[in-house]
């Protein structure tokens, strides 16, 4: 069993734009969801912090709405290809983990984003109140914590637990769930063409099985107030303002 860590930086880091499809309308289908959820554009280039930012989808929506942009992950390859994707835009990729936030991240900051199930890839559900409580210290008067996360409290069963991610010409990924009581075992599986034919490569790890209940109960026990909506995927977003800062 791998852990989080391991399991991207040797199987899914170098295919894991794949599974997003058209990247560009990724990006802007992020952009939709942050305007939707009340991240206006800054017309004072504030600054945005994207944790667990991956190769970059909701960085370049923020750059684009006009903020400075600190985009943190601990994958070196997903943040190379990050620095790849926004040459000319102001973000600054920074390796580190994510419940360090206190430590790597600067004062003021008008918007933190962590999307993209990036919650449920955290060692244990109580690493959330440190990213909280990090998080609560970073925000400037009237900021937001904006999240995205699957609520993973039902189950799939038999072969619908078996789930395509991506398939081309060249390669073909998919994956299957394992539930356990907190946590859920991922097992990925993908096939790569390569000159001297398909080359499988294979992993697992746990990610953890978050309600939407369980996160908002932790936002609020940080001292946040918050708001529920929908966003693509069947995914959960919240979106969170600290109750002793002025709105």
């Amino acid at each position: 069993m791998s852990s989080v860590h391991e399991h991207y930086e040797n199987v899914l880091s170098g295919h894991y734009s794949r599974m997003l499809g058209d990247f560009e309308a990724k990006v802007s289908e992020q952009r939709s969801l942050l305007e939707r959820l009340g991240v206006e554009a800054s017309s004072t280039a504030g600054l945005a912090v994207d944790l667990g930012c991956g190769p970059g989808v909701q960085s370049i929506a923020l750059a684009r709405l006009g903020y400075r942009v600190l985009a943190v992950d601990f994958s070196q390859r997903l943040l190379a290809e990050l620095k790849d994707r926004t040459r000319g835009l102001p973000v600054e990729a920074l390796l580190g983990d994510i419940r360090e936030v206190e430590a790597l991240v600067p004062t003021g900051v008008e918007v933190v984003v962590c999307m993209g199930d990036t919650l449920s890839h955290l060692e244990r559900e109580a690493d959330l109140d440190r990213l909280f409580a990090g998080v609560a210290t970073r925000l400037a008067g009237g900021g937001r914590l904006v999240l995205s996360f699957r609520d993973l409290g039902g189950e799939l069963h038999g072969l619908d637990r078996v789930i395509p991610l991506s398939s081309s010409d060249d390669a073909v990924m998919t994956c299957f769930l394992e539930y356990e009581t907190t946590t859920v075992k991922v097992h990925d599986l993908i096939w790569v063409r390569e000159r001297d034919g398909w080359v499988f490569r294979k992993g697992v790890y746990r990610k953890l099985r978050l309600t939407a209940d369980a996160v908002a109960t932790r936002l609020e026990s940080a001292g946040f107030t918050l708001t529920r909506h929908q966003a693509p995927g069947g995914m959960v977003a919240l979106v969170a303002r600290s109750v002793d800062r002025p709105s």
